[in-house]
């Protein structure tokens, strides 16, 4: 991928997290890989629906800026951390998906194998513990699982997917928001059915050269419980109040 093409693609999925709400106002970054030795990346301060191609930052490995009026997004940081530690990955989407976050806030993981297309892809999503924003906490807070998995929730703060492009990061992330989504409304009914162990391994088969890195699943066992260490009342209890103060607030 030459320059001007990665400048356009981040312009496109820089559209397209902004439409789909998985960012607001100047909220998330994204990146792609040039090359061993350089990167493109978001500018910061700047809303990812917005920008043109010439927005587009161009740094070395090191994050030092080379082309673009603008400095690139606090959170190169963890961008080249993940370059360094997985040179499979060539783009990074960083965002603020609603409902995933709303489990980043909760602290839990998307752990539970329910959906076939999930598991072959992308297995679970593990939470990352709490690290400042922009920081170098962040891309320390991924490090002990970033070579088995290609997405991550990071506690309080949102979601970072990879890929080997960097349109392949940003389906990632549309993955785990509707993993999200269906897990919300599974405890919301009451019930969540896992896949067992045999499920999982089956898919395995049928989708040859697609399963995630790993598939640390915690719950895809047959006898395992569907409350997966998660006190499933309690859960129910904050999803109805939630429910009923969004119902409130309708005008």
């Amino acid at each position: 991928m030459n320059i001007w093409q990665a400048r356009n693609a981040i312009v496109d999925i820089g559209r397209r997290c902004y439409e789909r709400g998985f960012v607001a106002a100047t909220d998330g970054n994204m990146s792609c890989r040039l090359s061993n030795r350089l990167v493109a990346a978001t500018p910061a301060g700047m809303c990812k629906g917005r920008l043109e191609p010439e927005d587009v930052v161009v740094l070395d490995a090191n994050g030092k800026r080379l082309e673009g009026a603008r400095e690139a997004s606090s959170e190169i940081l963890l961008h080249l951390e993940i370059y360094k530690e997985r040179p499979d990955v060539g783009g990074i989407v960083h965002a603020h998906p609603p409902t995933a976050t709303g489990f980043a806030v909760a602290r839990m993981p998307l752990a539970e194998c329910v959906l076939p297309e999930v598991v072959a892809t992308l297995g679970d999503v593990p939470l990352a513990p709490y690290a400042t924003p922009s920081t170098a906490e962040v891309p320390e807070s991924i490090r002990p699982q970033l070579r088995s998995h290609n997405a991550f929730l990071l506690a309080n703060h949102g979601t970072v997917t990879l890929g080997e492009t960097l349109e392949e990061a940003y389906f990632a992330l549309e993955k785990v928001e509707q993993f999200a989504q269906v897990l919300l409304v599974a405890r919301q009914l009451g019930r969540i059915s896992v896949l067992t162990r045999d499920d999982v391994a089956k898919l395995t088969q049928v989708t040859p050269g697609k399963a995630p890195l790993d598939l640390p699943c915690q719950v895809c066992d047959a006898d395992a419980s569907p409350e997966s260490g998660v006190d499933e009342e309690l859960v129910r209890e904050a999803v109805r109040l939630t429910m009923e103060r969004l119902r409130a607030e309708e005008p």
